[in-house]
């Protein structure tokens, strides 16, 4: 009975080490083509520089060349390419400057966090980095502040100060430091309802506008103007918010007397509300109008005189306020110079009677709010004359045609008064176009 047992177990036994190879073979196969060996590139991999100081003389800096990257070659399992970050994050690549060579290049090295990946499977390009010793060399910049966004409505940014000093001293190869031009702190203040203080990374713009890479700013120190080293070249921003006062009323004065026999009837200016930013106390102190400090010179003037004027001759002389951001500060002042005994009177558009007004046409106006009419006072008796005192109606029978059409208006005035020149407004008419059924 033993016999045959080990007979069987015994017998044939080539065959039975072929099956196994075969079956074995069999499986490989099937792993391969459901998970397949492969190699994937991954490109702009940082290269990480460790130990500077220890080749770096007194003065002298190391400076890297190239952009500062690598791209690896990983040839692995379809399965474990597939779980790697593909921004590359989940390499490091060190250039240990303990290990520099006679030909100033430093050996490239690189490790994964997946340890299924190992170095004999990742090929670097390039192996090596270049790098150049040069003077290192210091000097102040003066940092502003860039403002992002806005603030929560009603409220705008006031002022800014960096805590840490707006001098900022920069140290770094000469080669680098000869193109700074700008170092900026820039903060985002979206949605901000109170006073804060923000955390701003700096940032620095060569000559040609083009912000520093963060390979450009590794080689580089930041200190504040008391030489302290700034950590991740950050700085602190103090924020405070300013308030927003709208629908300001300008106020504009003249000086100087205008010709013999004239006087001044009217000014205006367009816009004739601002809106301002400031201070709780700067907001208070200007009250409920802006006085603005220039003066239109109306000295022998016989005729409407007009004149630019810029608010922030005004503002600038008062603490804490301003123009909202982009506003425009310039402002059209009109004077209107009239003869002793006239007064312009503003009609609202609205109290002109129409009539004649054409059907199916649409009109335009021009004035579209107000009616000037220009009086002349008859006797030095005569009462005080308003707006409402006036009566004024046009025919619009010509605006039945398409076009442009100038229709004199008809004024009635009181006893005492006549008409100084004649009063007429432009329409512009055109016709409506025809609604058809189910429109």
């Amino acid at each position: 009975m033993g016999h045959k047992i080990r007979h069987a177990l015994l017998g044939n036994l080539w065959l039975k080490f072929l099956s196994l190879v075969i079956g074995a073979g069999i499986w490989m196969m099937v792993t391969n083509a459901n998970n397949p060996t492969r190699t994937e590139l991954f490109l702009n991999i940082p290269i990480n520089i460790v130990n500077q100081d220890a080749i770096a003389d007194l003065g002298k800096v190391v400076e890297p060349e190239g952009n500062g990257t690598v791209t690896l070659r990983v040839t692995e399992k379809r399965s474990v390419l597939e779980r790697l970050n593909k921004s590359g994050s989940a390499f490091y690549v060190e250039a240990d400057m303990n290990n520099i060579t006679e030909l100033d290049t430093v050996p490239l090295t690189v490790t994964c966090s997946n340890p299924a990946v190992t170095w004999d499977e990742i090929e670097i390009q390039p192996s090596s980095l270049k790098v150049t010793l040069e003077d290192k060399v210091e000097q102040t910049y003066v940092a502003s502040v860039s403002v992002e966004g806005s603030p929560s409505s009603g409220n705008e940014v006031g002022t800014t100060t960096i805590l840490e000093g707006k001098n900022i001293i920069i140290a770094g190869p000469r080669s680098l430091m000869n193109i700074i031009n700008q170092v900026v702190a820039p903060i985002n203040v979206s949605g901000m309802e109170a006073d804060a203080v923000l955390t701003s990374m700096l940032r620095v713009y060569d000559k040609n506008g083009s912000q520093f890479t963060e390979t450009q700013l590794s080689s580089l120190e930041f200190k504040d103007e008391m030489g302290s080293v700034l950590a991740n070249h950050t700085v602190n921003v103090s924020v405070d918010l300013w308030k927003i006062k709208t629908d300001v009323p300008i106020v504009v004065e003249t000086s100087g007397s205008p010709a013999w026999g004239f006087n001044v009837t009217r000014i205006s200016t367009i816009p004739e509300t601002i809106s301002v930013a400031g201070t709780a106390e700067a907001l208070e102190a200007l009250g409920s109008e802006l006085h603005v400090a220039d003066k239109v010179d109306v000295s022998g003037a016989s005729d409407t005189v007009t004149a630019e004027i810029d608010l922030n001759n005004t503002l600038n002389n008062m603490e804490g306020i301003r123009l909202i951001t982009d506003a425009d500060p310039t402002v059209q002042v009109t004077v209107s110079i009239e003869v002793n005994g006239d007064v312009t009177l503003m009609v609202p558009l609205s109290e002109v009677n129409f009539e004649n007004r054409p059907e199916r046409m649409t009109l335009v106006a021009t004035p579209a709010d107000e009616v000037a009419v220009k009086v002349h006072t008859l006797s030095e008796g005569a009462a005080q004359l308003s707006a409402s005192d006036l009566s004024l109606s046009a025919d619009l029978s010509s605006c039945a045609e398409e076009g442009s059409h100038e229709i004199p208006i008809t004024v009635v005035l009181p006893d005492g008064y006549e008409l100084a020149e004649d009063v007429s407004i432009t329409v512009v008419s055109s016709r409506q176009e025809e609604q058809t059924e189910g429109t």
